[in-house]
């Protein structure tokens, strides 16, 4: 079956991407043939302006900044996943607006997910995009959300967003959802019934990901690895006790625009360090799945409930049952 996938910008994201490439790997060992929709976002025009404005005053006060009128309307995907997605990843060619549905017509499914694919403020079109109003409806195609998530256990859609969404969401064959609190949301606002599954990447082996970094020299060195999307005094006075604790080297990793580690040397990183802290959802996960010691530092700002499901199945030592029940969850998705 030819599946097309509905997922975050596969940009400058660690987790974003390799959820992408986990779920893909899954569908491909099932018998199916995915293909990623490379969807790049513009930027909203009053974003730019924003920015526009912001850049235009530093400038007039002396600051150094990279002026320019002719900044692209788009997101850009570094070299350095780049060449992880070309690589690894089966997708489209880019597109910039899922209605322009004429490259999107020869797909027999529609798979959306995972991450916070279903979240308002990091979609700026929730409804037209991923629950499918792109769709022609003339067309006998089914509709699977696979471990999507709202990022919250609070409603952040707006009136007429969840109007909108609610009409759509019941047009699915099969809806699953990432938290354990998304059932809740789905069925008071969507209603629709959903069912609690893992994110990608945990479907997958610790040697599924060994593979991927196995170039990677391994470090002997032992180490603290902090991966924090919020850096503050606080945290940074935390790293530093705990690595003095355990007799180990801090070392700090970045994310997003400062990221500096191939996707490869991502994972090498959560393989070689001897303990963990991250306030990453995708860095708790795989502590987990390389059996690491790890703090995971509770980040509300970005939505703490995908943290409570995850965190809840590991320490009740659930995630393997878990995860069988998620992949015949998909395969019956898929069938029926």
């Amino acid at each position: 079956m030819q599946i097309g996938i509905i997922t975050q910008p596969l940009l400058n994201n660690y987790g974003g991407i390799l959820q992408n490439f986990a779920l893909q790997v899954i569908l491909k060992k099932i018998g199916h043939n995915p293909i990623t929709i490379d969807y790049i976002p513009k930027t909203p025009y009053v974003l730019f302006l924003k920015n526009l404005i912001k850049e235009l005053v530093l400038s007039i006060v002396g600051k150094k900044v990279s002026f320019s009128l002719n900044r692209k309307f788009r997101g850009d995907r570094k070299k350095i996943f780049s060449i992880f997605v070309h690589k690894y990843i089966s997708k489209t060619k880019s597109v910039f607006n899922y209605r322009n549905t004429k490259k999107l017509d020869n797909f027999d499914m529609f798979i959306v997910g995972s991450d916070q694919i279903w979240r308002p403020k990091f979609i700026p079109y929730v409804e037209k995009d991923v629950f499918l109003d792109f769709c022609k409806y003339d067309k006998k195609l089914r509709r699977v959300a696979y471990a999507v998530s709202f990022g919250s256990d609070q409603w952040e859609f707006s009136p007429e967003q969840t109007e909108k969404c609610s009409m759509l969401a019941k047009k699915f064959d099969a809806i699953s959802v990432r938290e354990e609190s998304g059932m809740k949301l789905c069925k008071e606002h969507l209603g629709v019934d959903a069912t609690w599954v893992l994110d990608p990447t945990l479907l997958l082996d610790k040697e599924d990901y060994c593979e991927v970094c196995k170039d990677v020299p391994v470090v002997r060195e032992r180490f603290l690895a902090a991966y924090v999307l919020d850096k503050n005094d606080a945290v940074l006075a935390q790293c530093e006790s705990i690595a003095t604790k355990q007799g180990l080297t801090l070392k700090f990793f970045e994310a997003g625009s400062k990221a500096s580690l191939s996707i490869p040397e991502w994972l090498a990183m959560f393989r070689d360090a001897s303990y963990v802290v991250t306030d990453s959802f995708h860095g708790t996960v795989f502590s987990i799945i390389f059996g690491k010691e790890f703090k995971c530092l509770y980040n509300k700002k970005r939505g703490s409930a995908r943290f409570d499901s995850l965190l809840k199945l590991y320490n009740s030592n659930k995630i393997e049952e878990m995860r069988g029940f998620s992949l015949n969850w998909l395969k019956n998705a898929l069938e029926n």
